[in-house]
Order: C-alpha cells, then sequence, then structure tokens
C-alpha cells in the first residue's frame, strides 16, 4: 500500500471510531448583548470556557428551572458566587447539574462573549478561574 493510501484509512478509521464512540460532544456559541441584560449560555453538568474582550460582564450560576434566560433573570438580583469575568483570560465556570451558567453586563455599550462547554461530572459547587494566554 502506498504511504496515501494507508493515510486515507487511518484517517477514515479515525473519523469512524469518533462517530461511533457516541459521546458526548462539545458546545460552543457567542452572544452579543445588550447594556445591562442577563443571559443564560450554558447547563450543567459542564465544564464552561468563557472568553470576551470586552469589560463589565460577571457570570454567575442559577438553578436550571426553564432552562432559559428568565432562571437567569430571577437569580441576578441575588447571585451566590457572582465573579467579574477577566477580560482577553480564559475564564473557566464548573457547573453542577441542574445549574446553568449566567452572564450579566453592565456597561453602556454591547458585550461579547465567546464559550464552550464540555461535559463534566457533578462538582460540588462552581469553581471561577481567570486563565492567561501563553
Amino acid at each position: 500500500m502506498t504511504k496515501s493510501v494507508m493515510g486515507m484509512v487511518v484517517v477514515g478509521f479515525a473519523l469512524l471510531g469518533g462517530c461511533a464512540s457516541g459521546g458526548s460532544l462539545e458546545q460552543r456559541g457567542s452572544m452579543v448583548m445588550a447594556p445591562d441584560s442577563v443571559r443564560a449560555f450554558a447547563a450543567g453538568p459542564a465544564v464552561v470556557h468563557a472568553y470576551s474582550m470586552d469589560g463589565g460582564g460577571r457570570v454567575f450560576v442559577a438553578p436550571a428551572k426553564t432552562g432559559t434566560d428568565a432562571d437567569c433573570v430571577g437569580a441576578a438580583e441575588r447571585p451566590t458566587h457572582a465573579e467579574a469575568l477577566a477580560v482577553d483570560r480564559r475564564n473557566v465556570v464548573t457547573l453542577a447539574p441542574g445549574q446553568v451558567a449566567c452572564v450579566a453586563t453592565n456597561g453602556k455599550h454591547n458585550y461579547e462573549l465567546m464559550w464552550h462547554a464540555r461535559p463534566a461530572d457533578a462538582p460540588d459547587g462552581m469553581y471561577l478561574v481567570a486563565q492567561a494566554r501563553r
């Protein structure tokens, strides 16, 4: 077999192995929010990486009741463990089952948030860590 044919066979098996594994997939998203607004962006159990170039956002966890932004709106008035999102850093949020990650803005301009989430085991609570790019 030639190297190119062997390479195609290896790639084919790798693709089939990924499809056959049936494992859960990572989710990704981005949103642009109006000033002074609150939105849900991920549900637990998950480890979420959130990133923004804008200042003025804070993240907190709310109980998932409806799975919509409404879960965050009521919790925004009395958030537990609310943390400011570090600008230009990867912010890590760990969500337990039955929790949603929420972001609230408090600036005078639109706020953009990019994120991706992967499934996680049930943690004891929320953790927020800002990590510098390397």
